[in-house]
Order: C-alpha cells, then structure tokens, then sequence
C-alpha cells in the first residue's frame, strides 16, 4: 500500500476483504505484475491517489459476485483493464475509455480503487475479461501490458504488410511490440538497445526479431537506410521512454513514415518538430487500452502468435514486492509477478 505522498511511503499491511457492489466481483488475485508505474509511484513521479493498494496486472478467479452481475460466475478465470471508465463522458462515448475524463472514473492501483498487490480485489463486471481455457494465469497477468502495445501497433500506428519496423527499446513493450509488428505482417523487425541490453537484444532474435543493433556500437539511421535502400524505416515504435531514443526516432523513419510514442519519458523532450512537416510524418501516441485491443490480445495471447512467457524473469511471494522493485529498477528483471499467499 502507499500510504502518503512522497517517495518510498510503501508498506505491507493487513486489510480487509473488499466488500463488493452489486455490480462488482471479488477476484482472489492469483498473479500480479510489477508496472513501470507502480514504480514511479514509489519514488513519487507518477500519478496516483494515497492511501492505495498498488497493482494493476493480474489474473485471477472470481470467488464472489454481485447481485447485479451477468455473464460471470464463481471459478471464472479473469483479467481487465486497469481503468474503470465512467460510460458517459465523450471519451467514454467514443471508444476511448482509456482516455476517460469523467468524475466517475478509477483506476486500479492508482486512483480510487484499491488494487491487486493483495489477496483479493473488488472489479466491476463490465471490465472484465474472462481468460481463454489455452492461455495459463501467469501468462494472463500480463495481458494488460501486451494490449496496451497490441493498442498501439493495430489501432492507433496501424502496421502494414511488407513494413519495416523499427523498435527502440528491449524492455517488456518493446519486445511485445516486435512480436505484434511480425504478427502485423512486417516483412523486417528492427530492435535497437544499448549495450546493458544484451541479453534483452537476444530474445528479441529468439522472439522473431530480424535484426538488433547495439546503438552504442552502429548508427542504427545510417544501418537502416542501407538496409532500405536510403529511405529509412516505414515505422518506428518508440518503446524505451529514453529521450535519446525519442529524438533518434524521426532521424530513422523515412519521409511520410509513421513514428509511434508507446514509452512515457517523464519529462519534456527539446524536438524539431520541422521535421514532422518537412517528413509529412504521422506521429502517434498511445496510452492504455480500448475494449477491441483486449480482444485482439486474448487471442493472440491464447493462439501462442505473442508469447510473453519469456518476459517473466521471476515470481515472487508478495512479501518479497521490495525484492521485485529493485530487481526491475535495477534491470535484472523484463518482468516480475508477485503472488499473493
């Protein structure tokens, strides 16, 4: 839980079982993800709401629903999304419940709704997702993080087939977005790193990467301009958050290319956006998730086509969370899941 503001400020406390409302379940939380987010909001650097249970990428199995609930039952395996919409904003009206800004709205593990670093957790039905019988639950808990991606590279880039794809970042995202890239029918996936990214780089390759280039050893412009005959990449997914790889992503698309923000920075990047004009460049950004990308995952989560075993470096007890942080600030971990007792 994080208690107050400031960093640190996260203990490990006993609470009460959620009561649940008549249009909510309790889900007993079988896996958990570590975000980036639950990160920044230990050092105090992202939004969020105290006092809160941290938490927002989880499986589990429903062990009690609300009397108002359809269409779910008690030994259900689900997920969700970490937003709980309000409905009737005009985001909300138009398909982008992600981007609610209703007074209404909650999000799991952040604001106003207590999250799944617990035993149990109190979601709305309409949320849910149940999970399909061939994806395992610590596969599952990662399929809010691969639809966020999965968002970004059908919905909002939308890849093309034949495209070469350039993706700027190894971690757990850039990894998914090379995998749903592929699966998008680029005939070329690029992924760039440094040269703490080794062993990243190589399962990028095992996961069907094309190519890696080290960008501390190549200019990964000049490399994919020769590979495409001097034009560049006809996209880019800037999936790091670095502000290098930021500003590295225009000088490698090529003209009339799109460029893809799924990686949050924190803090504001100096660009020549001349070069968006001069390019004609379509440049999106991309942040959670919509009802059609959580679809769209579950069944290539299901169908093995994106495979996130791979990402899951450990699983940990839930008393060993401060274990996990550091192992992800530290980069020794794509992925950690914690397990509640």
């Amino acid at each position: 839980m994080k208690t107050k503001r400031g960093p640190g400020n996260i203990e490990l406390r006993d609470a009460d079982v959620p009561r649940i409302k008549p249009d909510e379940v309790l889900v007993d939380v079988k896996f958990t993800g570590i975000c980036g987010t639950d990160v920044h909001i230990y050092h105090d650097t992202a939004f969020y709401t105290p006092p809160v249970i941290l938490g927002h990428e989880y499986s589990g199995v429903i062990v009690q629903k609300g009397s108002k609930v359809v269409g779910y039952d008690a030994g259900d395996r689900v997920t969700s999304p970490a937003t709980i919409p309000c409905g009737t904003c005009l985001m909300c009206r138009t398909n982008h419940a992600n981007r609610c800004t209703g007074e209404d709205r909650r999000i799991l593990g952040t604001h106003r709704a207590d999250g799944t670093f617990a035993d149990c957790v109190a979601v709305p039905s309409r949320i849910l997702h149940k999970i399909p019988e061939t994806l395992s639950l610590e596969e599952a808990a990662l399929a809010e993080l691969a639809a966020c991606v999965v968002r970004a590279v059908f919905e909002r880039v939308e890849i093309e087939a034949g495209d070469t794809v350039a993706v700027l970042g190894p971690g757990p995202m850039g990894l998914l977005a090379a995998q749903a890239a592929k699966a998008g029918g680029a005939e070329r996936v690029i992924v760039t790193g440094v040269s703490a990214d080794t062993e990243r780089l190589k399962i990028a390759r095992d996961l069907g990467a094309d190519m890696t280039i080290n960008v501390e050893e190549e200019d990964p412009a000049e490399t994919i301009r020769f590979l495409t005959e001097g034009c560049g990449a006809d996209v880019v997914l800037e999936a790091s958050g670095a502000l290098a790889a930021r500003k590295q992503a225009f000088s490698i698309v090529r003209r009339c290319g799109k460029v893809g923000l799924i990686g949050l920075t924190g803090k504001p990047a100096d660009l020549d956006l001349d070069k968006v004009v001069e390019g004609e460049l379509d440049v999106k950004g991309s942040w959670g998730t919509v009802w059609t990308s959580w679809r769209r995952t579950l069944n290539l989560l299901s169908s093995g086509i994106i495979k996130v075993t791979p990402l899951i470096t450990a699983k940990l007890p839930l008393e060993k969370w401060q274990m996990g942080f550091e192992m992800m600030e530290e980069r020794k971990a794509l992925k950690v899941l914690l397990v509640p007792p």
